[in-house]
């Protein structure tokens, strides 16, 4: 009989969306489906793998795994809890760089006056504007803005509410081949408030991704200013959103919070 091993990890949260963070080797995708079941396993929105660098000068390789087993190329919040523990456990501070499915990407750790880690700051690298797309559901006419972000967004100005990210959102994420995250925006003088359904996750606290690609939707309408933070809030708080003026650069400030420390043999 193969004897069970267990697997040392850390529960990490980017304004409630959790993530298990483990040091390699990658595991299969059905174990962390397992992990991340919230009744039979640690439970979380996605499994973060920590590899070894892809790059020169990087620190080291995200991998993500969402909660349904499926594979994402970028994670805004996971990248911020991934730079978290690289602080922790490696003592890293300043500038690192971590490698993505959807390329390397620069971070920076902000520490307060006691020298704990108050915020993660993350180039995102270019967004891209795809236009509009038209979907139907429940013979509902809509229209959303297409951004990709390393992974694909559909923005719809449209009421920031649970309930209604829940009754459309996942019909628009289905529409879509491969799967979109879909972000409910009302852009106003004071910022952005967001809510969003997550490809492969489902409804979220809050989505890194999905709150640049809502910043990159309101600033190409005129809706907030380029070249500034912009607040965008979420059900689990707040980021900070910078657009650079020609709509490429893009940079996310958030914090990242450790849970808990574990192992599992799931």
């Amino acid at each position: 009989m193969m004897r069970r091993v267990p697997l040392p990890f850390v529960k990490y949260h980017g304004l409630g969306n959790d993530f298990v963070v483990v040091d390699g080797p990658l595991m299969d995708a059905e174990r962390a489906r397992r992990i991340c079941d919230r009744r039979r396993g640690v439970g979380a929105d996605g499994v973060l793998t920590v590899l070894p660098p892809r790059s020169a000068g990087a620190a080291a390789t995200m991998h993500i795994f969402n909660s349904d087993g499926s594979v994402a190329a970028m994670c805004g919040n996971g990248i911020r809890c991934v730079a978290r523990h690289l602080a922790d456990t490696r003592g890293l501070d300043g500038d690192l760089v971590i490698d993505t499915d959807s390329g390397p990407k620069r971070c920076t750790i902000h520490r307060g006056p006691g020298g704990a880690v108050e915020a993660v700051s993350v180039e995102m690298g270019p967004a891209r504007l795809e236009g509009e797309q038209p979907f139907r559901v429940d013979g509902e006419a809509l229209r959303a803005l297409r951004v990709s972000m390393g992974n694909p967004h559909a923005v719809l100005f449209d009421a920031p509410e649970r309930a209604r990210a829940l009754a459309v959102g996942p019909a628009i994420e289905r529409l879509v081949p491969g799967g979109v995250n879909v972000g409910f925006a009302r852009p106003g003088p004071s910022g952005i408030d967001l809510v969003v359904w997550e490809r492969g996750a489902g409804l979220t606290d809050a989505c890194g991704t999905g709150a640049c690609a809502a910043a990159v939707a309101s600033v190409s309408r005129g809706l907030a200013r380029a070249g500034v933070p912009v607040e965008v809030r979420l059900p689990g708080g707040a980021l900070a959103i910078t657009v650079a003026p020609d709509l490429v650069g893009v940079t996310m400030r958030g914090p990242a919070e450790r849970a808990f420390t574990g192992e599992t043999d799931l």
